[in-house]
């Protein structure tokens, strides 16, 4: 899942964790939305991925071996970086896209 260290992300994990997934998360820790880094309890019950958006390399490898996609990564609106905003959220989407469909 990407994302998974969010807000709506983390929420999800717990409910993928109890339903008995295996669950790899992928997220950048932006220091922005997680000043205190990695959640607590995310590295122990996860494989756990620092990935930024536009690393197609990483988000290939950790699609190896994955039945479903969660996409929650996303950049926050409230930050004042507009183009980030816009990459992030919009390419970061389209490349995982086309990554699983390369992929099918």
């Amino acid at each position: 899942m990407t994302g998974g260290a969010g807000f709506i992300g983390s929420h999800l994990l717990i409910g993928f964790l109890k339903e008995g997934f295996q669950v790899r998360v992928l997220d950048s820790l932006d220091p922005k939305v997680h000043p205190r880094g990695q959640p607590n309890g995310i590295r122990s019950a996860v494989d756990f991925i620092s990935w930024r958006c536009n690393r197609s390399c990483t988000l290939l490898a950790a699609l190896h071996d994955v039945d479903i996609v969660s996409h929650q990564a996303a950049y926050q609106d409230y930050m004042p970086d507009f183009s980030r905003f816009l990459h992030v959220n919009t390419v970061g989407t389209s490349l995982l896209y086309e990554l699983i469909v390369q992929q099918s």
